[in-house]
């Protein structure tokens, strides 16, 4: 029985430690945005444009659910979200070879 108490207890000290985590996580970079704004404007720029990308993504990608696939309770919303997501990871592995290629042949005539 004394030992239910301290798998419980740990548990219970993991989790709010995982949670305070988390709102440390969140909570800082929020602080490091408003009191130092022109510091994280890129960061904002790289948000922005990963909004922008997803939102390109999300409206190119269809909404069919397969027969196979309404067992495993996926929605048009779903699929379509699914899409979207895996678009976004298309796009922006291509964005990210190009770029890589780009900056070493940039680097080789400088």
């Amino acid at each position: 029985m004394e030992s239910e108490f301290w798998i419980d207890a740990g548990l219970w000290l993991s989790y709010g430690m995982f949670f305070v985590g988390l709102l440390a996580a969140l909570a800082f970079p929020l602080w490091e945005i408003v009191t130092n704004l022109d510091a994280a404007k890129k960061a904002l720029v790289s948000i922005g444009s990963l909004m922008i990308i997803f939102g390109i993504s999300y409206a190119i990608s269809g909404n069919e659910v397969l027969p196979a696939y309404t067992k495993f309770g996926i929605t048009p919303f779903l699929s379509q979200l699914i899409g979207g997501s895996l678009i976004m990871l298309y796009i922006t592995s291509i964005l990210t070879c190009i770029l890589l290629i780009a900056g070493e042949v940039y680097n080789l005539f400088r």
